[in-house]
């Protein structure tokens, strides 16, 4: 593999954000990638207790949210997807 400029990545991303339902990749993460957020935050203090988050927030919750697992076909673009009467997936 050889890597790309970052303009092509770009450009990846505007086209599958159009194409796909749910995109490979999309311009916001080329964005923080290409301005360097691929390394964590060094760790800081604990948030005071009145401003803690209340509700639990776990992987469970994160996967209720996201897509069934699957690899990409023809449904995953937006001229081959079902859309419900509600409007959504």
């Amino acid at each position: 593999m050889f890597p790309l400029p970052v303009w092509f990545h770009y450009l990846l991303g505007w086209c599958v954000e159009r194409l796909m339902t749910v995109p490979l990749v999309s311009t916001a993460q080329v964005r923080m990638l290409a301005e360097g957020l691929a390394e964590p935050a060094p760790p800081c203090d604990l948030a005071p207790p009145e401003l803690a988050p209340a509700t639990p927030f776990g992987d469970e919750q994160i996967r209720r949210g996201l897509p069934a697992p699957g690899p990409f076909g023809l449904r995953a673009l937006r001229c081959c997807s079902v859309v419900s009467k509600g409007g959504s997936l």
